[in-house]
């Protein structure tokens, strides 16, 4: 078809055909159903009678009036007749006589108890506004209670002995170790004098070693045993130092 030819078969629409629903489900009770709810729907609507006779308004409701007296019924059970004669047979003899019975007046009792009572202390109220607000001191904590105190500002008694028994401990763990650790003894002048040629012949050998070592250290061996090696020469040096400062010195044998 060209250009300029016009075809007219889309001009007019075609109506779309309607969407057919399948029939929605109902149920087979449903006809039994409303016709139960229909027939039961007003048979509680109202609560008690449907008709009550009202009394007239001077017949109110009066205390005592409504009074049920119950009907006695005894709680205790019937016994068989050999427990009965237990009963009676272990039963004490009665005592002839009246018991006298201590009467309280307590009524006097109470009147003595508030006689002797220590009267309470005023509370010290302080009203900080116009509108009459009142405020208690001492439950506002504005009241210098605690400084009054005998005890105020020194050390309880519980952190003392607490304090105390550290300090026993400590007394008892340097014992301890005085008794474990063996007693030191001087080193006389002539075993300073042996050690430290020792010492100065290690630190020479050490020191011949070192200087063998290559100049490049390219690998991690080298480099370990140079690190090695600088750190006994440094601790060789320190001995030494301290054997030729101190000629008086006191050494452990272990």
């Amino acid at each position: 078809m060209s250009k300029d030819q016009e075809n007219i078969r889309y001009l007019i629409q075609i109506p779309k055909p309607p969407e057919i629903k399948p029939p929605m489900h109902r149920s087979v009770f449903n006809k039994s159903i409303k016709r139960d709810y229909r027939s039961n729907r007003s048979c509680h609507q109202t609560m008690g009678y449907a008709e009550v006779n009202l009394n007239h308004p001077s017949k109110f409701l009066k205390k005592h009036t409504r009074i049920v007296k119950r009907p006695f019924v005894d709680t205790l059970k019937p016994e068989p007749p050999n427990k009965q004669c237990i009963r009676r047979c272990s039963r004490s003899p009665k005592v002839k006589g009246k018991i006298n019975k201590v009467e309280r007046n307590f009524l006097h009792e109470n009147i003595a108890d508030v006689i002797r009572k220590v009267p309470p202390l005023p509370k010290h109220r302080v009203q900080d506004s116009r509108n009459g607000h009142v405020m208690v001191l001492d439950e506002a904590g504005l009241e210098p209670t605690y400084v009054s105190k005998k005890n105020f500002g020194k050390t309880p008694s519980y952190i003392k002995k607490i304090l105390k028994d550290k300090e026993m401990e400590k007394v008892a763990e340097v014992e301890r170790v005085k008794a474990v650790k063996p007693p030191l003894r001087y080193l006389p002048e002539e075993e300073r004098m042996e050690l430290l040629k020792g010492m100065k012949a290690n630190w020479g050998e050490l020191y011949t070693e070192f200087l063998l070592l290559p100049m490049v250290t390219d690998s991690v061996p080298k480099i370990n045993r140079k690190a090695r090696l600088e750190n006994q020469l440094n601790n060789l040096e320190k001995d030494i130092n301290l054997l030729e400062r101190y000629p008086s010195l006191y050494v452990c044998d272990n």
